[in-house]
């Protein structure tokens, strides 16, 4: 498998994020910030290990990062930090596609600050 593609995805999902914030698509945002945290989190774990899981557990993903890695204490103070976010990420996972929920903009803001730390976090490793 070309690792580049993982990375290549992340980056597109995480364009068509900003997009659909830009076009107030609040649902279709939340998805799309899903899909690239658990596409950075599968690429950088694909780097070091060969592989990933097929799961979309982003809370399971940054366990397993953390262990390749050998920065199990970072990974979790950084679980442990944005547990809410990544719990609405991993909710969104479904909920933006199957079910009438609404997503709110401070939310959504929300999840794509953590975007951004989860790759400041993850580019240190």
């Amino acid at each position: 498998m070309e690792t580049e593609f993982l990375k290549e995805r992340a980056e597109s999902f995480l364009r068509d994020a900003d997009f659909a914030i830009k076009e107030k698509r609040w649902f279709a945002a939340a998805f799309h910030l899903e899909q690239s945290s658990q596409l950075y989190l599968k690429y950088f774990l694909f780097r070091k290990i060969r592989d990933f899981p097929r799961t979309h557990s982003l809370k399971y993903l940054l366990e397993l990062v953390g262990k390749a890695y050998d920065k199990e204490k970072e990974a979790k103070t950084f679980l442990e930090k944005h547990k809410e976010v990544i719990s609405d990420l991993e909710e969104a996972y479904i909920t933006s596609r199957y079910l009438p929920i609404e997503f709110y903009e401070s939310k959504i803001k929300e999840m794509r600050k953590f975007v951004k730390e989860l790759l400041k976090f993850l580019r240190k490793l």
